[in-house]
């Protein structure tokens, strides 16, 4: 008996898309600036986007070729485990900095995150409708 295979996270549509998280920072980095807040929150929000969505790649990659299910419970555990690590790294952050750093931070964080998971499900579910359709689209 044959089981499916985890081939990795299927994208489609323009590149720019699975990027879109890391595009919009110059957008939170106005509002930042233009609000006040510290840019050191920035910063760290940033940082820890990018450290986020790089364990989210290497989540991925270490799924490839598990069974399906073995992979479904690898980047579970990946997406449970890093939500952890982000709010603990904040509550650092609050100890370390100051509660306006870390909230800036946090805020920054969310923005980049949202933009982020909601551009790539939006390219899983075009690279789905297309795998579908035969790729017509």
């Amino acid at each position: 008996m044959t089981y499916p295979v985890y081939r990795g996270l299927r994208q489609a549509g323009p590149p720019v898309v699975q990027w879109l998280g890391f595009v919009a920072a110059p957008v939170v980095l106005a509002v930042v600036w233009a609000v006040g807040l510290p840019l050191a929150g920035f910063a760290w929000g940033l940082g820890l986007f990018a450290a986020n969505r790089l364990a989210a790649a290497l989540t991925d990659r270490a799924a490839r070729g598990k069974m399906e299910v073995t992979a479904v419970g690898i980047t579970g555990v990946g997406f449970i485990s890093r939500a952890w690590i982000c709010v603990a790294l904040l509550f650092v952050l609050t100890r370390v900095a100051s509660e306006e750093v870390a909230l800036t931070a946090a805020v920054t964080f969310l923005a980049l995150f949202t933009t982020d998971i909601l551009a790539r499900s939006l390219a899983h579910l075009i690279a789905r409708d297309t795998a579908a359709t035969g790729g017509a689209a």
